[in-house]
């Protein structure tokens, strides 16, 4: 069996033919913000610790790593609209470096560059996994290793807002956020029934329920209680 797709969750399993070997990501869900360069970065590191007493074998004693961006066309919908930002007209964001050699029980950092401001929260997914060269393969083995695809949350300078507004046709219910960063809806309750922990509505990408009559949830701590599409206080 071959896995060569990539799903919007924060990691993935590949299978290659090798022995068992594996990178951490940390965080897996980072926000960029371009005033301070110092702090937008990833770390990749090699999930063999030194501490762990363990002699590595020779195909052991690195990871081979590939980065990829994409900027996320429709976030928060559980089927992601990626497309790639390398090598896009006029770019946003870019990273370095492109590929990673991560020594046995080291860590290393991936810088991520922002090019200019944006207006609203933009989106993109970091897709990092193994990569191993041919002669780094042990002949006759399963190698099962993990992979990431990162959530950065690229935000604009300044004050930061949320807000949503509701336009409503039948059981359409129709939600757009109004500020410039996601609004962050939670415990959602439709029509009586408990619903989804958590729905985000980001900035210029609206999405839609199914609600008859009642919608209730959590926003910045608050309840909201939305009736026939009216807002009750």
């Amino acid at each position: 069996m071959k896995l060569n797709k990539w799903y919007t969750l924060p990691f993935c399993v590949v299978l290659a033919v090798a022995s068992v070997q594996a990178i951490e990501v940390f965080p897996v869900v980072k926000e960029i913000r371009q005033d301070t360069p110092r702090e937008n970065f990833i770390s990749v590191r090699s999930a063999l610790r030194a501490q762990d007493n363990a002699t590595p074998t020779d195909s052991e004693r690195y990871e081979f790593v590939t980065l990829e961006l994409f900027r996320v066309t429709n976030p928060g919908d559980n089927n992601e609209n990626r497309i790639k930002e390398l090598g896009a007209a006029d770019p946003t964001l870019l990273f370095s470096p492109s590929k990673l050699i991560v020594p046995y029980g080291e860590e290393r950092k991936v810088r991520i560059l922002p090019l200019k401001s944006v207006s609203h929260e933009t989106v993109y997914r970091l897709r990092i996994r193994p990569s191993y060269p041919e002669q780094e393969l042990d002949k006759g083995k399963v190698r099962f290793a993990v992979g990431y695809d990162v959530l950065l949350r690229y935000l604009p300078e300044g004050k930061h807002d949320r807000g949503i507004s509701l336009n409503c046709k039948g059981n359409s219910w129709t939600i757009t956020a109004t500020g410039n960063v996601r609004s962050e809806l939670r415990n959602l309750v439709i029509d009586g029934r408990q619903d989804r922990k958590s729905f985000n509505i980001y900035p210029t990408h609206p999405r839609t329920l199914s609600v008859s009559k009642r919608l209730a949830f959590e926003m910045d701590g608050k309840l909201h209680v939305y009736e026939q599409c009216q807002h009750r206080e």
